[in-house]
């Protein structure tokens, strides 16, 4: 009896997951009240989501979809399969050419600064995958910008501002959203995100936590902030996730502000997470291409895991390869001495990037060029006899200065038209071309 109920308890997971849903999505021709057809997709992401049951799938046509009625972000709390890249009558699929973006404008701040662009709250995946597959995210269009100041020749835009400071995008005055582009919490569901595109962070690319296994495989993460990836566990255990970063092109990670104090990195090594980076492409990181410097406890949590770097090209990362804990405050390594590192539970085939012709090639040079100069200098201004000073001196208040700075260059908009030449562009290492 029990093995009759074990078989077909089997038989319905297997019909579970052959019988899920296709759908489609249309910003252009669609509606919420729709059936999800062909011929009658819904109009937003989310919405469709919302409507479908875990595990389905979503077809998304060309258009930029950044929330119902608009509001800056997406939410997402069903493990659903989403597919961009798509024309409009759904014949065809070609992600670079009809792009799927999730691109929200800087009109659209006001509502959407409290969340990421695309937001998670999956409490629990039912054995179902979340599915990310040829989306561009870009922040590009929103963040705030100076109109003047870090701004080398040829370069689209000025330095970020970050808040409270207000910079401008086009014609609007805008306030940067400090979040990330892609994230927040999904448990006990595996994820695959590939094919995609994150540009112009102000505040990571991708940064989540949760449970499950996770692939973020071909993607091309350009100018942004703090970090490409950062992922960690959100159970008790050595492997609450088991991610793989592999077949990723990571280039322009800048700072967690203009005057370049920390952060900078292309990924990141979290807590209670069995990390396999393999074939990527990580270069032109303000601090370092991986961060090694979060370590677990107890010993046995850390040592429960493995943390696997093979067969990587790295390429003009401004400080290390990797960052490691000690010496006082951190060791920077470079990849010629991978193999010393005793962080990681494998270190092979990892070089330099020896051809960088082909890279180099697509590259907008304008921006390679300023950040290869990037600096930020600071000149104070302190008076003790001025007579504010002698006042503030008098009455036991604090005494004051000026501080003048002079940034040359921070996460300035990275074109995304340069941003999706990067597909292919090295074979064998990197991003490739998307099929």
């Amino acid at each position: 009896m029990k093995k009759a109920i074990t078989t077909c308890l089997a038989v319905c997971l297997v019909l579970a997951n052959v019988m899920a849903a296709e759908y489609y999505v249309s910003k252009e021709t669609g509606k919420n009240g729709n059936a999800g057809t062909k011929d009658a997709p819904f109009k937003n992401i989310e919405k469709a989501a919302e409507k479908v049951q875990p595990g389905d799938k979503l077809y998304v046509a060309e258009g930029n979809y950044y929330g119902v009625r608009d509001k800056g972000f997406i939410m997402i709390k069903n493990p659903v399969e989403i597919y961009g890249g798509y024309s409009k009558d759904f014949s065809k699929r070609d992600v670079l050419k009809y792009r799927t973006l999730v691109m929200p404008p800087a009109s659209s701040n006001g509502t959407g600064r409290a969340n990421k662009a695309m937001e998670f709250d999956i409490k629990d995946g039912q054995g179902k995958k979340l599915v990310i597959d040829g989306i561009i995210f870009d922040k590009g269009a929103s963040n705030g910008y100076h109109p003047t100041k870090g701004k080398p020749a040829g370069v689209e835009t000025g330095m970020l501002i970050l808040p409270p400071g207000e910079g401008v995008n086009g014609g609007e005055k805008s306030i940067t959203t400090e979040k990330a582009i892609f994230g927040g919490s999904i448990m006990k569901c595996d994820v695959l995100i590939q094919n995609c595109v994150f540009n112009n962070a102000s505040n990571f690319a991708i940064q989540f936590g949760g449970s499950g296994d996770v692939k973020i495989l071909n993607n091309v993460f350009t100018a942004n902030a703090m970090s490409a990836c950062e992922i960690w566990g959100k159970e008790n255990k050595p492997t609450a996730i088991t991610l793989e970063f592999a077949y990723n092109t990571v280039l322009f990670t800048w700072p967690r502000t203009h005057a370049f104090e920390d952060m900078g990195y292309g990924f990141r090594v979290m807590t209670k997470v069995e990390v396999n980076i393999h074939h990527n492409i990580i270069g032109l990181s303000t601090l370092s291409a991986i961060d090694r410097c979060r370590i677990d406890s107890p010993a046995s949590m850390e040592n429960g895991r493995k943390v696997l770097v093979d067969n990587n090209r790295f390429f003009m990362n401004k400080q290390a390869d990797v960052t490691l804990p000690g010496l006082g405050t951190f060791e920077y390594v470079w990849v010629k001495d991978f193999e010393d590192v005793e962080r990681f539970n494998s270190a092979e085939g990892n070089e330099e990037l020896k051809d960088v012709a082909p890279l180099k090639k697509v590259l907008n040079q304008a921006y390679l060029a300023g950040f290869l100069n990037a600096t930020y200098k600071e000149k104070t201004d302190y008076d003790p006899n001025s007579p504010a000073n002698e006042f503030r001196r008098a009455m036991g208040m604090n005494q004051t200065m000026k501080v003048q700075t002079d940034v040359s260059m921070f996460a300035n908009r990275y074109p995304q038209d340069d941003a999706v030449k990067l597909f292919g562009a090295v074979k064998g290492f990197g991003a490739q071309a998307i099929k």
